[in-house]
């Protein structure tokens, strides 16, 4: 039986300071001493006007149901026209990444959202853009205008930067629903210092990043789904990231996502460990290290649907990929050379990938080791070098999706880099499914092997599995 993840029926905590719906939350925590416990008794939105700053180790407990909410709830709204309009709207967030919008997004990086019944609406330039599902934000004159008939619904703007922000060490946060914070890009409605234990919280809507982390810190059993920009991150050594869910990141914040978005990024870490989550449907890559990560375990995760990629480790070094289901990822990368594969190393190495069981039907790629000119980083020269895939299952039912190496810089250093496939399975009609330089005799399973020694003790079969049950 799966063990539950965001928010569980708890018992109050002994000694806990209560908090109740209206209470101001950030002056009871100011007032509390390092080491007090809160909690939020009552189910409803907790609206905050500014973010709590926990001490070093405090604790924050909700009763099921209760919400914290950075957004402000809009009362009475006028008429122009066919448009709608809001006045007194003052907030004004940090904007950061202004110029890493995703293709044809406007105002990519301005916190500010309006929302409507819990749905997010798209920013546009003026009002005459304004239609049915969008907003203007006139900064000038303080004003929201939209299309859509406010009557009988929910009408919010989200004003908060952060539900959690402190560098305190030691803190815990459970069982909270965390939603519509204005979180900055690359920030987080939860923005923890080091050693903070998240776990069973549902974050969700949130401009930014759901949670952000340093190092020693654990996100354990959260929901976390639907944030504009991404939904985990964070750096340092020692973090746990284990059983979340993972789900719907990165469509709305107007950001590239191939920049920083998707599912989870992390950065500059030392022993990441990235086990039994399931990451679905986010817009991106799945699970993702990108710059300076060295012993980094991803192991027991699932992994399903995410356009940009499955698991992707970048410009980083040593780490281990095993045990992993990896099913229809990398939609977005489908016949460009050999990228968003289920599994994804760009100029990292060594890497260790096994036991891992990953469907590419469909013409997606499998797992890729990419060489391009990336610099050095701060264990050497960013190389994909020293990789051993072994003992993994790949399945294709249809599609030319491919597994191997491709390089648009120092081939040679990849090909003779001590790069090794050997011992893996392959359920897929013969044809082009692999890529290491050119293979002169030929475009098929035997050319492949006889020209490049690759794969020694694997196998091709067209027998496929049912994947269905993995």
């Amino acid at each position: 039986m799966d063990l539950p993840v965001g928010p569980v029926d708890v018992e109050p905590p002994r000694g806990a300071i209560v908090v109740a719906l209206g209470d101001d939350v950030p002056a009871l925590v100011g007032a509390a001493p390092a080491g007090a416990t809160f909690y939020f008794r009552d189910a409803g939105e907790y609206r905050l006007a500014r973010p709590i700053e926990p001490k070093p180790g405090q604790t924050f407990v909700g009763a099921k149901g209760a919400v914290l909410d950075g957004s402000r709830e809009i009362g009475e709204v006028g008429r122009e026209g066919a448009l709608f309009v809001a006045t007194g709207q003052t907030q004004e967030g940090r904007r950061l990444a202004t110029g890493e919008p995703a293709p044809g997004a406007i105002r990519a990086g301005y916190p500010e959202t309006l929302y409507i019944d819990g749905r997010p609406l798209r920013p546009v330039a003026s009002r005459r853009a304004v239609t049915s599902g969008t907003f203007y934000f006139d900064y000038d004159a303080d004003l929201i205008v939209f299309a859509d008939d406010p009557a009988g619904r929910k009408v919010e703007a989200g004003v908060t930067p952060a539900a959690f922000a402190s560098g305190a060490d030691g803190v815990t946060i459970s069982n909270l629903m965390i939603e519509q914070f204005a979180a900055p890009v690359q920030h987080g409605a939860i923005q923890g210092g080091g050693a903070w234990t998240i776990a069973n919280n549902e974050v969700r809507l949130n401009y930014g990043v759901g949670i952000i982390v340093s190092g020693g810190s654990r996100i354990v059993a959260n929901d976390v789904h639907d944030n504009g920009q991404m939904g985990l991150g964070g750096n340092g050594a020692g973090i746990l990231v284990e059983r979340n869910a993972i789900h719907a990141n990165g469509f709305w914040s107007g950001i590239d996502v191939f920049w920083e978005g998707g599912g989870t990024k992390f950065a500059v870490t030392t022993d990441l460990v990235v086990r039994g989550n399931h990451s679905e449907s986010n817009h991106g890559f799945g699970l993702w290290t990108d710059i300076d990560n060295v012993g980094t375990l991803y192991e027991g995760n699932r992994v399903v649907g995410n356009d940009g990629g499955g698991i992707n480790h970048e410009i980083s070094y040593q780490a281990v990929i095993r045990d992993n289901v990896l099913i229809g990822n990398g939609s977005s990368g489908r016949g460009n050379w050999l990228w968003g594969a289920a599994i994804q190393i760009q100029n990292s190495g060594p890497v260790e990938i096994t036991g891992n069981r990953i469907d590419m039907s469909g013409g997606l790629n499998g797992i890729a080791l990419i060489q391009q000119d990336r610099g050095t980083g701060a264990f050497g020269p960013y190389r994909t070098a020293g990789n051993i895939v072994y003992g993994n299952t790949l399945v294709s039912r249809d599609g030319a999706g491919r597994t191997g190496g491709a390089a648009d810089h120092d081939e040679p250093g990849l090909l003779g880099g001590g790069n090794i496939f050997e011992g893996n399975r392959y359920f897929m009609d013969d044809g082009p499914h692999w890529w290491w330089g050119d293979f002169p005799s030929g475009d098929d399973w035997e050319a492949y092997r006889r020209d490049t020694r690759q794969d020694e003790g694997s196998v091709l079969s067209a027998d496929r599995p049912d994947t269905s049950r993995w």
